[in-house]
Order: C-alpha cells, then structure tokens, then sequence
C-alpha cells in the first residue's frame, strides 16, 4: 500500500523548471549507487563566498568554514558598527578644519553655514572643509560672503552680528 501512495503523489505532482538556473542548482548524484554524492550548488557558493570574504585573515580562520563563518560575522559586526563612529569622526574633522580656517579669519564658524544659506550658497560641511585646507583663497572669499550676511540686520535677512570676518568688500547686495 505505501508503493501506491508513493507512486500516486509522484503521478500528481508534476516538476516544473523554469529555467536551466533552478534546474542546474537541483543536487544530483544522491544515490550511492551512482557514486559519491557531491554538495550542492547553493552550498557551495554560500562556503566560497564566505572564504572570499576571509581571505585576508590568518591561518585556520581562513581554511576552516566554521571558524570562518564565526568570525566573518564578528567582522562584519565591527564594520557595521563602527560605520557609524566613522561618520561621526569624520564630520568632527570636516567641523575642526573649517573652525580652524575660520579662526585665521577673525569668523565664529558656528554662523558660516546659516549665513551662506541665507546668502543662498549652499555648501555641506565637507565642501567647505576641502575649500578650507586646498584653496584657502576661495575659501576666504566664501567667509567675506558669510561675514557680510552676518554683519547684514535681521530686516534685510542677515543676522544682525557685530563686524567681523575677513575685510574684503562685498559690493553686491546678497
């Protein structure tokens, strides 16, 4: 009776392949009879990639795939993690370079950026940490800009600070 069973829910169902992807990715030669059975596509690309992504480790933890694994997973734990701090360093140092620059010309960072946007320039902290320490020329031109805005009263949409910045004229009315 079990032959029956098994060989009418063999008739009722029916494989269908889609595509010659799924159908290379099926495991072949499970039976002893046919010889040694091999891994299976999938199992193998998972293992592969995990040893691509440790090749750069030392000894067993990048031969052996259970060590391999553990501590792949530890690595990319770290780098996740620590995405976050290099953020955060790396807008302090982008913070510091444009402070420093702006303390050479007699300028309070903390209103560069909110003068520029009301000047209508709009640079990021990174562009401006780049103009601070490769083009200082630019970068003094942008902080007259900045200064007048600020010098500038609240009526005309400055923000109303004592005389400061580096002493450059700007003719226009920004």
């Amino acid at each position: 009776t079990k032959l029956i069973l098994l060989d009418s829910l063999l008739q009722e169902t029916k494989m269908v392949f889609l595509s010659r992807l799924t159908f290379a990715r099926m495991s072949k030669h499970t039976n002893p009879f046919f010889g040694k059975e091999s891994l299976p596509a999938d199992r193998f690309w998972k293992r592969r990639a995990v040893f691509m992504q440790t090749a750069h480790f030392f000894g067993r933890l990048r031969n052996c795939y259970k060590l391999a694994f553990r501590y792949n997973l530890r690595a990319l734990t770290y780098v996740s993690e620590g995405r976050k701090y290099r953020k955060k360093d790396t807008r302090d140092l982008w913070d510091m370079r444009i402070e420093g620059a702006c303390q050479e010309l007699n300028y309070n960072a903390w209103h560069m950026r909110d003068a520029l946007t009301r000047s209508g320039v709009y640079l990021d902290r990174k562009v401006l940490a780049n103009l601070a320490v490769t083009e200082p020329r630019t970068f003094r031109a942008v902080t007259a800009i900045a200064a007048k805005k600020s010098m500038d009263c609240t009526e005309d949409g400055g923000l109303g600070l004592r005389p400061c910045g580096p002493r450059i004229d700007v003719d226009q009315k920004i």
